[in-house]
């Protein structure tokens, strides 16, 4: 997905660059069009001048648009005082490699001079172009991401809204069954305990932006733990939090539907069922996840997991990049098993102290 957006971008400013470069050259031969006429040798000239700053922009293009894109725009901006230096240097190497395999005059010091300011000029028209139409296009897509969030905020409170419903009466139900059942039955207790507390938290997911990380993993544990005394030794599972922080803050209810679609489509349907790991691991940055499962083996794609996935998968990315500017990764090993990492960056409050 992201490889297909590069390729349109590059696409859409290298066409956005052609017609620039057409229009200034057309531009600054105007005078020359008028007193000498359309002739072989000024349309060659007109050629070999527009391939040669064509060639000049590429590396200059490439740092900005590809190589920088993480920089602030006004350090972006700044190194174009650099950059600026690179595209004349590389266009006067051309001319003069150029002028002697024709057999012309070679450009002399003042020569260079001279043209240095045509030169600058159309770096500057060409360039402010690309980076007006890239702050449109960044524009266009921040309002996309709003939309969208907007739009799950909706939902979210909706959902809320409908989980709101006396939930106090199931919980008190849950456990007036978990204490009516025997004590030798300890097992059946301890997972209507566990499914009391998933949905108590699926409850408080609703209502809050944030919550603790090891909030989190806990309730996938006992989401697992559910899961494994509904599929018995088909399921196992293990969670390595060893050098993660449980203090750090995360969306709620992120990790739960990446682990559901692992149960649903590599797990359950396996004769043998299969093994979900998850790891969890914090630098000074983010915190990572990974999630992999074994099971059934996929054989498809990447593109037609997205495709055909329920809301889950789409739901998670949409709210990592949303919400972050991350993207969902997901691998496919050779045994056709799932793994899927993404990571929460920290942002001002998301996170205390260590444990």
């Amino acid at each position: 997905m992201t490889k297909h957006k590069h390729m349109g971008n590059a696409k859409r400013e290298i066409l956005l660059f052609l017609f620039c470069l057409i229009l200034m050259s057309i531009l600054y031969a105007t005078p020359r069009l008028f007193s000498q006429g359309i002739s072989k040798p000024f349309i060659r000239e007109l050629l070999v001048d527009c391939s040669i700053m064509a060639i000049a922009c590429f590396p200059v293009w490439w740092l900005h648009f590809r190589k920088w894109t993480r920089f602030p725009m006004k350090k972006r901006f700044a190194l174009h005082f650099f950059t600026g230096g690179i595209y004349y240097i590389i266009w006067i190497v051309l001319y003069r490699w150029y002028n002697k395999f024709a057999g012309l005059p070679v450009m002399t010091s003042q020569q260079m001079l001279q043209n240095i300011g045509p030169n600058l000029l159309f770096y500057i028209q060409v360039f402010s172009s690309l980076h007006i139409d890239l702050f449109f296009r960044e524009r266009e897509i921040q309002q996309h991401r709003e939309r969208e969030l907007r739009e799950l905020a909706h939902k979210a409170e909706i959902e809320s809204l409908k989980a709101q419903i006396q939930p106090h009466f199931l919980f008190n139900t849950l456990n007036s069954i978990s204490a009516s059942v025997p004590a030798e039955n300890e097992h059946t207790r301890v997972l209507i305990a566990e499914l009391a507390d998933t949905f108590r938290y699926a409850l408080r997911s609703t209502q809050e932006e944030l919550v603790l990380l090891w909030q989190e993993i806990e309730f996938v544990k006992s989401y697992l733990l559910l899961e494994q005394s509904r599929f018995g030794s088909r399921l196992d599972f293990e969670i390595d939090v060893r050098s993660c922080d449980g203090q750090a803050m995360i969306p709620p209810m992120l990790l739960q539907p990446l682990v559901e679609n692992a149960i649903e489509h590599g797990i359950e349907p396996a004769i043998d069922g299969g093994r979900i790991y998850i790891k969890c691991h914090t630098n000074e940055k983010a915190s990572h996840f990974y999630i992999h499962n074994t099971g059934i083996p996929y054989r498809g794609t990447v593109e037609e997991m997205f495709a055909c996935d329920g809301i889950g998968l789409n739901n998670t990315a949409k709210r990592l990049r949303n919400q972050f500017g991350e993207e969902l990764r997901i691998e496919i090993d050779k045994e056709g098993g799932v793994a899927v990492s993404f990571a929460i960056p920290f942002t001002k409050g998301s996170r205390t102290s260590l444990i």
